[in-house]
């Protein structure tokens, strides 16, 4: 089921499935990619309670988790809904349980406020053992000209050295370097064949530009990683927050000891959130 929410400037459409932003218009412009060349169905999944490739092994004992989590794959029950905002929620249940050894409720709000788009994610523990998560966000941007021409600007002055990974989604162990500064051009070479830019970034923000052009601000607090994807030719960027990284090729960790992976105690409930603020085209 779809839920619309709307606050003048933004105009967005929310699926119960997956909690997952169908849809965002703004100013009358839609700024999620809608697969106009066939190459990607999604918009902008929610991950939990991993992001990437990363294998859930606790207690000796391996669990069959899919690739990004179960989340986006879910119903969502609508818990409270304004005209501008709504709050979706999963539980865990007897089928999360055979992937994912650990009891949660799992909520994901969104609010519109001005040019903004607030996403919160909260997750609760309701049961006396500690549990073991990640999450993350997987947002596009809906470009208007080649890629070649758009920008990344940092708050902070950054080096641009991305982990290499496999086509599995893998770490290698290497990684590439794309210079320093507060700028990062998207040029093709970095962002083509389905290859993943993994950074770890010091900036908190992040703004997409077309040349000195604004496009979209996203705010990620909070967060350890910064992805970005795009699939084959299309005029879209992911910028992904991501908790978690990947798993390195051959790695057989127990989850609880896999960098970004959040511990939470009985009883406890953690809070993210990230913002996204839209600029005219």
């Amino acid at each position: 089921m779809r839920f619309k929410l709307e606050n003048g400037a933004i105009c967005a459409l929310i699926d119960s499935l997956g909690a997952e932003p169908v849809s965002l218009v703004f100013h009358g412009v839609e700024r999620l990619w809608q697969n106009e060349n066939g190459s990607w169905a999604g918009h902008a999944p929610v991950l939990f309670p991993v992001c990437g490739n990363c294998s859930m092994l606790c207690n000796q004992k391996i669990y069959p988790l899919p690739r990004h989590g179960f989340a986006r794959k879910m119903n969502f029950e609508c818990r409270a809904q304004t005209q501008d905002s709504i709050t979706f929620a999963l539980s865990s249940s007897a089928e999360t349980l055979k992937q994912y050894p650990f009891e949660f409720v799992f909520t994901v709000t969104y609010r519109l406020s001005g040019d903004s788009l607030f996403i919160c994610y909260e997750v609760e523990n309701p049961a006396n053992r500690t549990m073991y998560f990640s999450w993350g966000g997987h947002l596009s941007h809906a470009l208007f000209a080649p890629i070649s021409q758009y920008v990344l600007h940092f708050e902070e002055e950054e080096s641009f050295c991305s982990l290499l990974h496999d086509g599995e989604g893998r770490l290698t162990g290497g990684s590439k370097c794309y210079g320093k500064g507060k700028e990062f051009p998207l040029l093709e070479a970095g962002l083509s064949r389905g290859n993943t830019l993994i950074f770890a970034p010091f900036s908190r923000e992040v703004t997409l530009s077309c040349g000195e052009k604004p496009l979209a601000r996203v705010e990620f607090e909070g967060f350890p990683y910064l992805l970005l994807w795009r699939p084959e030719g299309a005029r879209m960027l992911c910028i992904e927050p991501w908790g978690n990284l990947p798993d390195a090729e051959g790695e057989t960790l127990p989850f609880p000891q896999k960098a970004g992976v959040c511990a939470l105690g009985g009883g406890q409930r953690a809070r993210i959130t990230q913002k996204i603020t839209y600029f005219e085209v």
